[in-house]
């Protein structure tokens, strides 16, 4: 038994085995430009699935990425796409030798410059040398829908969820997208359009999406936004990104009314409208809280303490004021819903309504709130004002 011991220990330490010293990595082709102006080549002309893993690389990071960006392609009818080389390739970039080659790739004059991972194939011959793409990086510019990762998507309802590599799973997107599109329809009438809305799985793949740097978004749960073509004609002209860092974690009350919010723009067309921002952005949180219970601590807390302490602001809000204000129910996005608040309580719906179209159609603010509420700006703003004041001496008495 003892003998039968030592011997199983030496041959569990194999003492005559070195630390097999790392692999070295594959040298980088000398006319690295020229090989992958080639590889380029054959991604543009590749014409069914296999040709394109093939075109893409024979590793298994690199067929995974074919395949993500075939289906994606499918999915959403992009066709006739060019892959053209840049520069790169020709140096290692990362600590185990693969290298940065830089292309641009697209449909038409829908393009977009990718920094692209690539790292010789290994196992061919020095005289047939070739790379294996194997992931992307962030664009310079829109990421295309169909290069961002491996889609799905979802339709039912008048309502389109696409995600990307399965997409934020901590809140049921469909669920939420069907009661913002009929959240929408309820209160401002028939529209016309689908509500499309992308889900992400982080705020890195957003950003990208965006144009954007994650740090940008940071504050950001959910975007509505104007796509110029790039994602191919299975995708509307304008969408929802979820930002998963933010929209995750809310509750699901927080989560309906930014959703509601940003299907509002997406469906009434106000996505790349000039009109005002405090229009635009109160509307949405009109239509978005309109049959919200919560108390006005909730949803206006923070615009009614400022009032409270130092009194209401001197004019509606300007672009300026939103631009440096937090995305959501901040102090700023509050203020604005409440002037629309106070319309609607005075007005009604359908004359809030008819203010808000007109100023999106094109009419100044002084002209449409005349031909709503015989009001010009600076009364409205005067009213608005006073209600502010109210708002906010009730919720101190209280």
């Amino acid at each position: 038994m003892l003998v039968a011991l030592a011997v199983g220990v030496v041959v569990w330490q194999r003492p005559w085995q070195h630390d097999a010293a790392p692999a070295e990595p594959t040298a980088l082709p000398v006319d690295a430009a020229a090989v992958l102006t080639d590889q380029a080549r054959a991604l543009t002309s590749a014409t069914s699935a296999d040709a394109f893993a093939t075109a893409m690389g024979a590793s298994k990071a690199s067929r995974a990425l074919a395949a993500d960006i075939w289906q994606a392609r499918d999915l959403l009818g992009v066709d006739s796409v060019t892959w053209r080389y840049i520069s790169g390739g020709d140096v290692p970039a990362y600590d185990d030798g693969d290298a940065r080659a830089r292309f641009d790739v697209g449909s038409g004059d829908r393009r977009v410059t990718l920094d692209l991972r690539v790292r010789p194939r290994t196992g061919r011959d020095a005289a047939d040398p070739a790379f294996d793409i194997r992931s992307i990086g962030s664009p310079k510019g829109a990421l295309p829908l169909w290069l961002a990762g491996r889609l799905t998507l979802e339709r039912s309802d008048g309502v389109t969820v696409y995600r990307l590599d399965g997409g934020d799973r901590d809140l049921e997107v469909e669920d939420l997208a069907r009661t913002a599109r009929a959240a929408v329809q309820r209160i401002v009438g028939d529209v016309d359009v689908p509500l499309t809305v992308v889900s992400t799985p982080t705020q890195g793949v957003t950003a990208d999406l965006l144009g954007q740097s994650a740090s940008s978004i940071s504050q950001i749960a959910a975007v509505a936004t104007a796509r110029d073509g790039r994602d191919g004609p299975g995708l509307t002209a304008r969408v929802v990104v979820l930002n998963p860092a933010v929209f995750a974690s809310m509750d699901r009350r927080a989560a309906q009314i930014v959703l509601t919010h940003e299907a509002t723009h997406v469906l009434t067309g106000s996505v790349g409208s000039r009109a005002q921002t405090w229009v635009l952005e109160g509307f949405a949180d009109f239509v978005a809280l309109h049959d919200d219970t919560a108390a006005l601590q909730v949803s206006a807390g923070q615009i009614l303490a400022e009032v409270a302490a130092s009194g209401p602001p001197e004019t509606l809000p300007t672009s300026d004021t939103f631009s440096t204000a937090e995305h959501g129910l901040g102090a700023v996005y509050e203020s604005a819903w409440l002037a629309f608040r106070m319309l609607g309580h005075d007005y009604g719906d359908r004359a809030v309504i008819a203010f808000y179209r007109d100023v999106i159609g094109g009419r100044s603010v002084d002209r449409a709130a005349q031909a709503a509420f015989e009001l010009s700006t600076s009364q409205l703003t005067r009213r608005w004002q006073t209600y502010l004041s109210g708002l906010a001496d009730d919720l101190g008495r209280g």
